[in-house]
This record gives C-alpha cells, sequence and structure tokens, in this order.
C-alpha cells in the first residue's frame, strides 16, 4: 500500500469525468529523494500537476517549491508575454527574461538553493537525511508506545508522531504545549483526531538521536499534572 491509499482510485474517477488531478506534496515528497521509502508514492504520476515544496523532508526555504506537470505543453503559459516584463526585442538583445523564467517573477529564486543542495548532496544524501528522520519518528512511536503514562495515536507514516498523556484532557495537552513552547523547551505542534487533540511531534532534524527523544518525553511527562 502507498501512502496516499486511494490514489488510483480517485486518478480513475478523474479520468473518467474528465477532472483534473492535482496533488500537493508539500511533505511526502522528500520521500521521493529514499530509495526504501519511495515506493510509497506509488501512482503519484498519475496526477496532472504536483506541488512539492521542499521545506520539510528537502531541507529547504518555505519559499523553495516547485510545480510538476505531466503534460509538458502545460508549461506553455511560461511563454506568456508582457511588453513591460519581456518584450521579445529585450530578450533578444539578451535582456533578462523574468517571466518566461519563473512564475514569480522578480521574488528572489529560491529553487536555486533546491539545485545547489541535489548537486552537493545528490538524491542518495537526501535520501539518507529522509531515512533517518523517518527511523527516528518510528523510535519515538515506540518509546510512546512502551510508556506506562503516555498514549501513541498511531504509527508513523511520515516523520510525525502524534502522542498525549493518557486520561489527559485537552486543556491539559494545550497546557502543555504552550508551556513547553513558552519556556524554551520544546517546540510541538499540535493536532486534532478523532475528536482529541494530540502532541504533534515532527522530526526533520537528521542529527536527532535517541537520547533527544527520550528527554522530549521526559519533559512532557515532567509537565503533565499528577
Amino acid at each position: 500500500a502507498g501512502l496516499i491509499d486511494p490514489l488510483p482510485e480517485i486518478a480513475d474517477i478523474c479520468e473518467r469525468h474528465g477532472a483534473r488531478l492535482h496533488i500537493d506534496a508539500a511533505y511526502g515528497a522528500g520521500l521521493l529523494f529514499s530509495a526504501r521509502h519511495a515506493a510509497r508514492l506509488h501512482g503519484l504520476t498519475r496526477a496532472h500537476t504536483v506541488t512539492l515544496d521542499l521545506h520539510k523532508l528537502g531541507w529547504q526555504p518555505v519559499a523553495a517549491g516547485l510545480l510538476a506537470v505531466r503534460d509538458h505543453t502545460e508549461a506553455h503559459a511560461l511563454t506568456h508575454t508582457a511588453d513591460y516584463l519581456n518584450a521579445d526585442d529585450d530578450t533578444e538583445a539578451g535582456l533578462p527574461d523574468l517571466l518566461g523564467r519563473s512564475l514569480r517573477t522578480t521574488r528572489r529564486p529560491d529553487v536555486l538553493k533546491t539545485a545547489v543542495t541535489l548537486k552537493a548532496l545528490g538524491r542518495t544524501g537526501l535520501g539518507t537525511l529522509v531515512d533517518h528522520v523517518v527511523a527516528a519518528a518510528h523510535h519515538l512511536a515506540r518509546l510512546v508506545d512502551a510508556h506506562p503514562a503516555l498514549e501513541l495515536y498511531d504509527t508513523p507514516t511520515l516523520s510525525t508522531v502524534l502522542f498525549r498523556p493518557t486520561g489527559a484532557s485537552d486543556d491539559t495537552v494545550a497546557t502543555i504545549r504552550r508551556d513547553l513552547l513558552t519556556e524554551g523547551r520544546a517546540v510541538l505542534g499540535r493536532a486534532r483526531m478523532d475528536g482529541r487533540l494530540w502532541l504533534k511531534a515532527t522530526l526533520l532534524n537528521p542529527h536527532t538521536e535517541p537520547g533527544d527523544l527520550a528527554a522530549l518525553l521526559k519533559l512532557v511527562e515532567g509537565h503533565t499534572p499528577r
């Protein structure tokens, strides 16, 4: 099974009804770098367009994103001309063609940072980082599952783990998160699943060690009212 189990069925429905399928792979796209986990994105090529915002499992700035199209002719919109931006005679004279180079025109070319990262680390290097943080998430999940005072929501799919103190109210979970944040001890997100509030640990630092994860759970335990 892939990360997006209903994807083939959704793609079939779109094709039958002449609808376009777009996939926002802002988080999960990083699995493509990993030889171990890339297969979990099977069916991605069924989409007409895919956005890849590699600010998580790609370690890029938030603004560094990519738009992939299945049919290259769909990128012809980039050839649009506007006399004040990319007049033909200016382009022929060698002036930069801002409109034809990017959808973002005069904004920073953050995709250059993605290109440099790929040049420096390659797919194998980035895949190693992805494998590490996914493995760290699974390790954290096992620690939570074995902890008598903590409850695990489910086995992580990417590098995010949802957990909460056993028997705690939603107000307590929210307070623990805010306390750890304002004290500068830990940055945890929050997510509401199955009608309950959960602490969300998104592991993105490839240098995270098992001791760091154990220390995080100790912080949560220490802020849980007895």
